[in-house]
């Protein structure tokens, strides 16, 4: 009885040992049994920090896998221990970034997949990274050209454009665009900027992802430089290509309100009250009230007027009075301003009678 409870659990050992992720030293992707199979993806979109690298994964029963993703490092053979991209939705096929690299280094990656309480891993491959500081998110990111531009505001943002089949694990990143008067303008001299947490980048949703902001504040007639940029999740700041702009001039603008009439009849005297905006107030060269007893719309050039002046600021209220009027008869009376010398502009007509 004791030799047979020694065979059984050494059998159970055996077979334990074979359902387990053990790798084929003779092939080039990891076999397991259970049908399980790790392939590591060929590195792709490799710049000077960042890399874009995956897995894939087949079994007989997807059900068991837990988490899948890839792992790298400096040295060869690198395990979860190492540097890991992963994600527990198991979606395949499995690609993601791998960011804050240091520019013109060898790395090792390997694909992985827990499969119950083991983890087997994929053939290992390697990429040097570029030399110099650029990132996948420099290409990735374009600014988009400026919307609705008035004199002193306009729209734009950024299009984030990435592989359909990148998995970003529910990361969440900052979107923004900067702008200034000099050109490539970053977040340290730039004189106007707005950003904010953008949504999710997540799975193939981020294949044509887009954030706007307005930019306002700026002078007329002025040219500006702009573009979007980002902060990933490594704390980097990635800066898409400028495109410029220029400012209108402000628009001419001119409103005039007829408030009120007060007439006094001991008096035969009439108190008229009016307000102007006008955006480029300098243009005015007067303001005042034209009256008549003939027709609703009383004119300047044919018209009893009454002058007021010129304005002194944007919004001007003015009042004038108005004398030596026929009792028992029927007026009509607007405000008017006379404008860059022989161009006139009304306000609503008021009807009035004299007693």
């Amino acid at each position: 009885m004791k030799t047979a409870r020694i065979l059984t659990f050494i059998t159970g050992t055996l077979l334990l040992a074979l359902v387990s992720c053990k790798p084929q030293e003779d092939d080039p992707v990891s076999h397991f049994t259970d049908g399980i199979v790790v392939t590591t993806n060929t590195p792709s979109n490799i710049a000077g920090t960042t890399a874009i690298c995956g897995s894939t994964v087949t079994a007989n029963d997807m059900g068991l896998m837990i988490e899948l993703g890839v792992c790298w490092s400096k040295n060869e053979q690198p395990t979860v221990e190492d540097h890991v991209e992963k994600t527990y939705k198991c979606s395949q096929p499995f690609n993601c970034v791998l960011t804050n690299l240091d520019p013109n280094t060898q790395y090792h990656v390997r694909g992985y997949a827990k499969y119950g309480t083991e983890y087997c891993y994929g053939d290992e491959m390697s990429f040097t990274t570029l030399n110099d500081s650029t990132s996948i998110w420099s290409t990735a990111l374009t600014t988009i050209p400026a919307e609705g531009i008035t004199y002193n505001s306009f729209t734009t943002g950024g299009l984030i454009t990435l592989p359909s089949d990148l998995n970003m694990n529910f990361r969440k990143i900052i979107g923004g665009v900067c702008c200034s008067k000099s050109p490539n303008p970053t977040l340290e001299n730039c004189e106007f900027y707005v950003s904010d947490w953008i949504d999710y980048l997540e799975y193939t949703e981020i294949t044509e992802k887009k954030f706007y902001f307005q930019v306002y504040g700026l002078e007329p007639n002025t040219q500006y430089y702009y573009r979007a940029f980002i902060k990933y999740e490594d704390q980097s700041y990635y800066y898409a290509d400028a495109l410029s702009i220029t400012t209108p001039n402000i628009p001419f603008q001119l409103d005039l309100t007829t408030d009120y009439i007060n007439y006094y009849s001991w008096d035969n005297i009439l108190y008229a009250s009016g307000f102007m905006y006008c955006s480029k107030p300098e243009m005015i060269d007067e303001l005042g009230f034209c009256y008549s007893m003939d027709h609703s719309y009383p004119l300047f050039e044919s018209d009893l007027i009454t002058t007021v002046g010129t304005p002194t600021g944007e919004f001007y209220n003015f009042e004038s009075t108005i004398t030596d009027l026929s009792a028992n008869a029927k007026y009509y009376i607007r405000t008017y301003a006379r404008y860059m010398t022989d161009s006139i502009r009304y306000g609503n007509t008021i009807e009035f009678y004299t007693y």
